[in-house]
């Protein structure tokens, strides 16, 4: 029985809500952010980064910041465009994989120490527009996603573990302009972006499968240890959690503006969800 007018919209869309969805555990703010775009847990250091945009355009002024789970900032411009020979000039997606960070900037994938995060190289991707998340395979395979812009259409790009790059996806209307970008529990590639569609695909880049979700204009894309996704989705100002099997999408997190390129704690099970308009980091609490 569908007890609610929430419940009800959401069963008709193909999704279920959680009743009583809780506010977030804290939300990170008036602390110097500037255009936080994308959130990562490093389980290395027990602390989150954030990534910062600052102001839009060619100059060499973006950032990433070190916050502990507590929400005191410990480094506010730990990596800063402009110091220490350090390039910068829109970050937006970061993932961290063995002893490196990766952030897509612009055209580039910019490589920087786990540790210290002193540079460590940059990987140009010809032709690229705006790359916006990346996320990289066991094997050292990075995957990003060009988001290019309301007249040139989105790609995919993969980079092997010795730097060449290849395009994963060519350039077409129908990849919607893609943003987020994960690797699902069974190795496949999964992307969304301006549309309501998951899609999946295997490493070759065959289209495997899609996924319909409620609303769409997704954002980041990261999987869960039990082999869930969770999917922000700006249209709909809420983060969905989507089952690896054939159960429902439920909603976890609502009420949000602008939910951009969401992390995961897997230690506390949180919810990571920066706002790019608000320079904040809401953190959720996910529960089992």
């Amino acid at each position: 029985m569908i007890t609610s007018l929430t419940a009800f919209l959401l069963h008709l869309a193909g999704s279920t809500a959680t009743p009583g969805l809780q506010p977030p555990l804290m939300v990170i703010q008036n602390v110097g952010f500037d255009g936080s775009e994308a959130a990562r847990y490093d389980n290395v250091r027990d602390e989150y980064l954030v990534s910062n945009l600052a102001a839009r355009g060619p100059e060499n002024n973006g950032f990433i910041s070190r916050v502990s789970p507590d929400g005191k900032v410990i480094s506010l411009k730990w990596i800063a465009g402009g110091v220490n020979g350090v390039t910068l000039i829109d970050p937006l997606g970061i993932y961290l994989h063995g002893d490196l960070l990766y952030v897509a900037d612009t055209s580039t994938v910019r490589l920087f120490d786990r540790k210290s995060g002193a540079p460590r190289g940059n990987i140009e991707i010809p032709g690229a527009v705006r790359l916006n998340d990346l996320v990289v395979a066991n094997d050292g395979t990075v995957y990003v996603t060009d988001f290019a812009n309301e007249t040139t259409p989105g790609a995919l790009f993969s980079i092997s573990a010795k730097g060449e790059v290849s395009t994963f996806a060519a350039r077409d209307p129908a990849l919607e302009r893609p943003n987020g970008i994960a690797i699902d529990g069974s190795g496949h590639i999964v992307h969304g972006g301006r549309g309501v569609n998951l899609v999946f695909r295997d490493r070759d880049g065959r289209i495997l499968r899609e996924r319909t979700l409620p609303t769409g204009q997704f954002d980041g894309i990261v999987l869960l240890s039990n082999g869930d996704l969770v999917v922000a989705s700006q249209l709909g100002r809420n983060v969905y959690r989507v089952p690896a099997g054939d159960g429902l999408p439920v909603v976890v997190a609502d009420n949000i503006e602008v939910p951009a390129a969401i992390g995961v704690d897997d230690k506390r099970r949180r919810l990571l969800v920066p706002q790019i308009k608000n320079a904040s980091l809401s953190i959720f609490d996910l529960g089992d």
